[in-house]
């Protein structure tokens, strides 16, 4: 029997796998750290302990206070919050981008349903948002102005320091959706023109299932749900302790080598894409390759299906992917690509690799390797010039 070939994952943007050091603080938890983080007793009080210093690992990695950070269930849950605010308002209207993460744009599209606008701005042919297009949009009064910092897809990143200057100029509340740029950028939430930034557990090696939502004001966060008090009622119900515990580790580990991680996975990135372009010269990176993060690659792979070239891909063992893990399953072309000026044809062809801390410049060899012969079988399968 033939042997299965060795798994390289590269869709580190969908999810991380959680590192032995996050892993051995959820079984901790499971195990024998196990309790209400609300009951009276010892057991409840070292589940506290636990929780708060989560907390405060999780507040470190971002440059928030730990009183500014509330726990949640992950990047869905938070910017659900985060985006709640709008429908509490007087003047309810929300201004977001075309290419937001679905948890922003589906929530969007239910506040129109109920009459509140919603103003959706343009990107340019590389993803990023004009400063003068934000100014346009607030020429009317609104309630919240909602950005991703890093799409999630092309890795292209938004001009959040510039944005969140003319929402604070205008009275603006600014929402930042952190979930690919928080373990791979330096943040500090208190010096930035930002009122809320939410990010997950699971995109820094982290437990799924957990994320967190920061708050300048938190009476300007308006709960989903109600119940007891935890989270100061911003997010009631019994807390993941073990996904907490998890997630406060990750953090950790990851503020500690936050630089030297960025330049790893940087160059494995820069590696992989040069690969292939000596190869492919005419080979087309999406999104804005300068302003990019440092483990993201979008690449159009013209004249070929990109389903068919992941499906061969991971017949190699390589598993890559080409739209949010939350889009995957639809037929339809991503839309963050069409908002790009891309034709449907160009965003199926494209396909989105992510790396990670634990990839090696072997996988990433092994990786251009299997991506170049997968492509030129590919390209004499369709009956085209093959490069």
């Amino acid at each position: 029997m033939k042997d299965e070939p060795q798994e390289i994952y590269l869709d580190n943007n969908a999810t991380t796998r959680p590192i032995p050091e996050v892993v051995d603080a959820v079984l901790g938890i499971l195990t024998t750290g196990y309790g209400n983080p609300s009951s009276a007793h010892q057991r409840g009080s070292y589940a506290r302990r636990t929780l708060e210093m989560a907390r405060a690992q999780v507040a470190s990695l971002v440059g928030a206070s730990e009183d500014q950070v509330f726990f949640t269930s992950g990047g869905t849950e938070s910017n659900n919050l985060a985006l709640n605010r709008v429908s509490e308002k007087e003047a309810r209207h929300l201004v977001t981008t075309e290419t937001e993460h679905s948890s922003v744009l589906k929530k969007a599209r239910f506040f129109e349903q109920r009459g509140i606008k919603v103003t959706y701005m343009p990107v340019d042919y590389m993803g990023r948002v004009n400063v003068g297009t934000l100014k346009n949009a607030l020429e009317e009064s609104a309630d919240l102005v909602s950005v991703h910092w890093i799409n999630n897809e092309t890795g292209t990143e938004q001009p959040v320091w510039e944005l969140g200057e003319v929402c604070r100029e205008r009275g603006v509340a600014f929402h930042i959706d952190a979930a690919q740029a928080a373990g791979k950028l330096e943040i500090n939430f208190n010096d930035m023109p930002v009122d809320m930034l939410t990010f997950s557990g699971h995109k820094i090696h982290g437990p799924q299932g957990v994320g967190a939502l920061c708050v300048k004001q938190s009476d300007r966060v308006f709960p989903v749900l109600f119940g007891g008090d935890q989270e100061r009622f911003i997010r009631p119900g019994t807390e993941n302790l073990p996904g907490v515990a998890g997630f406060g580790v990750a953090a950790e580990i990851r503020e500690k080598d936050l630089l030297e991680i960025k330049s790893r996975i940087k160059a494995l990135r820069d590696r992989f894409e040069e690969r292939l372009i000596d190869v492919f010269p005419g080979l087309c990176i999406n999104g804005d390759k300068e302003n990019r993060v440092c483990n993201t690659s979008n690449i159009l792979f013209s004249g070929v299906d990109g389903m068919a070239l992941m499906a061969q891909l991971d017949r190699e063992g390589v598993i890559c992917s080409q739209t949010s893990a939350c889009n995957s399953r639809s037929p339809e072309p991503s839309h963050v690509l069409l908002a790009m000026g891309l034709s449907q044809e160009e965003a199926f062809s494209s396909v989105r690799f992510s790396f990670s801390v634990l990839n090696t410049l072997e996988e990433t060899e092994i990786v251009a390797d299997k991506v170049t012969r997968s492509y030129r079988k590919l390209l004499e399968f369709e009956g085209r010039e093959v490069f």
